[in-house]
């Protein structure tokens, strides 16, 4: 008998020995050919499955939405020309695709370009303008860039970023 209290105490900790004879004899071993059992009749099988034919009546259709109820769908075709905001004698320019980039922002669903980036001006012209005011004169045309997953608006004079914004 062992004295380790995780290991048990008989030297068959599974139980195996003297399992032969509570299986019986091994059906592999007493058939004597691979067909020597014979099938089983169709008549003694049970039936798997049993099929039910008759008018069965069809599932209840889902009542239609009246045509008043829907919203108009909005034009979602893209943009192409910019969208302007004169601010502080600055003219704020949102191209094409930096409205595109303005759908990304919750609550612009269903919205068109137009007026997601007049609701973005709305908000956002004043703060815009006031964060350059020091460093470019005016009046001068300013690009916004949009980045919608940082939430940042970088203004752009020319080639050259003059301010960045988050919003």
């Amino acid at each position: 008998m062992s004295d380790d209290p995780v290991l048990p105490p008989d030297d068959d900790p599974l139980g195996i020995e003297g399992s032969e004879e509570l299986a019986g004899p091994d059906p592999v071993e007493a058939a004597p050919g691979p067909f020597a059992a014979e099938p089983p009749e169709l008549d003694e099988l049970a039936p798997i499955a049993e099929a039910v034919t008759g008018q069965l009546s069809p599932p209840p259709s889902p009542a239609p939405r009246p045509a008043a109820a829907r919203p108009p769908r909005p034009d979602l075709a893209s943009r192409r020309e910019p969208l302007y905001r004169e601010c502080r004698g600055y003219r704020l320019r949102l191209d094409p695709p930096d409205l595109a980039r303005l759908r990304e922002l919750p609550g612009s669903r269903g919205k068109t370009d137009d007026e997601i980036g007049e609701a973005f001006f709305d908000g956002q012209a004043e703060r815009l303008a006031a964060s350059i005011v020091d460093d470019v004169p005016s009046p001068s045309e300013i690009r916004v860039v949009v980045d919608p997953y940082s939430r940042q608006a970088f203004l752009a004079l020319e080639n050259r970023i003059r301010g960045i914004l988050s919003f």
